[in-house]
C-alpha cells in the first residue's frame, strides 16, 4: 500500500468556531472522520498511488468523476474500500481491480460539463455492515438544506502532500445561477452544484487536490445521500468556491450502465459529522440485501431530465 494518501483540506478554527487565518489562506486542519462514519467513500489508486475519491454505488460499481479516470488504463487502477488510515491495513479494507471504465459520452474535458464516470469492478465488494463497508444512495440536492458534507483525503495546502487519515468538511451550498468567476459554459446549474466554505462551523473547510471524485453528502429523512461529486475548483483557498457534479441528472445513465441502484432502507447514520447533542456520530442500522450491479430494485429519485 502506498504511504501517500488523499486528505481533505479543512479549516483550522478558533474556539469561537470561526476560521483562523493562515499566512497563505490554505486549509490546514479540521474534522477527522471516525471509523465507519463514511463507509461508502473509496480511494481510487493508480500504480498504488491514491489520486482520486469516489463512492460505492453497489457491490460491483463505483461512482467517480470523468476528469479523474478519462484516458487512463483500467489495468493500472484499483479501488480501495473500507479505508480509514492508509499507513495501516484497516480491519475491513479491501483492494479490488477495475474491469472497465465507463465515462459518460457527453463529458466535456474543457469545461468539465457532465463530469461523471462509473468504474466496473472485477469482483463484488464484501459488504460488512452499513457502518463498516456499504453503499450510499444518491438523490437530488435538497435546496432547503444550506449545507453539505464533503469527504476525502485531499492535500492540506496547494501543491501539498496527502495525509494519512480520512477527513470531512462542512460547506455552504449556493442556489444561485453563478459560481465565483466561472463562466456560463464552466458552471451550469442543471448539471452542477456550487459550494463554498461554511465559516461559522468548527468543521468548515474546502476540498483540495486529490479530493476530486469524492462525494458531497446531505441527510435525507435521517440517512445520508450523495448529491454531488467533487469536480473542480481554482485552488484550495477557503475563499474560492468548488464545483460538484449534480448526480440526480444521471439517473438514466447510471441505470443503463450499472443497473438500478439497490435501495438502502435501513441506514440511519446522519450525513453530518456529529450528533450535536452528544458530540459523536450515532448509527442505528442493519445491512440490506443487495445483489450488486445486477440488482433490479425500485428507487424513487427527484431527478432532472438528462
Amino acid at each position: 500500500m502506498s504511504n501517500y494518501v488523499l486528505l481533505l483540506a479543512v479549516l483550522i478554527c478558533s474556539a469561537t468556531g470561526f476560521p483562523a487565518n493562515s499566512n497563505n489562506g490554505r486549509i490546514t486542519g479540521g474534522g477527522l472522520a471516525s471509523p465507519g462514519q463514511f463507509p461508502y467513500v473509496v480511494s481510487v489508486t493508480e500504480d498504488g498511488r491514491h489520486f482520486c475519491g469516489g463512492f460505492i454505488y453497489s457491490q460491483g460499481w463505483i461512482v467517480t468523476t470523468a476528469s479523474c479516470v478519462s484516458g487512463k488504463s483500467a489495468s493500472k487502477l484499483r479501488v480501495v474500500v473500507g479505508q480509514q488510515e492508509l499507513t495501516i491495513v484497516d480491519p475491513y479494507e479491501e483492494t479490488i481491480s477495475i474491469y472497465q471504465i465507463h465515462v459518460i459520452d457527453r463529458y466535456n474535458s474543457t469545461t468539465q460539463v457532465n463530469d461523471v464516470a462509473l468504474l466496473q469492478l472485477m469482483q463484488n465488494i464484501s459488504f460488512s455492515s452499513p457502518d463498516q463497508v456499504y453503499f450510499i444512495n444518491y438523490d437530488e440536492l435538497d435546496a432547503t438544506q444550506p449545507e453539505g458534507t464533503t469527504v476525502g483525503w485531499g492535500a492540506t495546502q496547494e501543491g501539498g502532500f496527502e495525509s494519512t487519515k480520512l477527513r470531512y468538511a462542512s460547506m455552504s451550498i449556493s442556489n444561485t445561477k453563478t459560481c465565483g468567476d466561472y463562466s456560463e459554459q464552466e458552471f451550469q446549474t442543471g448539471t452542477m452544484i456550487c459550494a463554498d466554505t461554511s465559516a461559522a462551523t468548527p468543521d468548515a473547510g474546502a476540498p483540495c487536490q486529490y479530493d476530486e471524485g469524492s462525494p458531497m453528502i446531505q441527510t435525507n429523512y435521517g440517512k445520508p445521500v450523495a448529491v454531488g461529486i467533487m469536480s473542480k475548483n481554482r485552488g484550495c483557498s477557503v475563499d474560492l468556491p468548488s464545483v460538484y457534479t449534480r448526480l440526480s441528472v444521471y439517473y438514466a445513465w447510471f441505470s443503463q450502465v450499472a443497473g438500478q441502484q439497490p435501495v438502502d432502507s435501513l441506514t440511519t447514520t446522519s450525513a453530518g459529522p456529529t450528533d450535536p447533542n452528544t458530540g459523536s456520530t450515532s448509527t442505528t442500522a442493519a445491512i440490506s440485501t443487495t445483489s450488486g450491479a445486477n440488482t433490479c430494485s425500485s428507487i424513487i429519485l427527484h431527478h432532472l431530465d438528462g
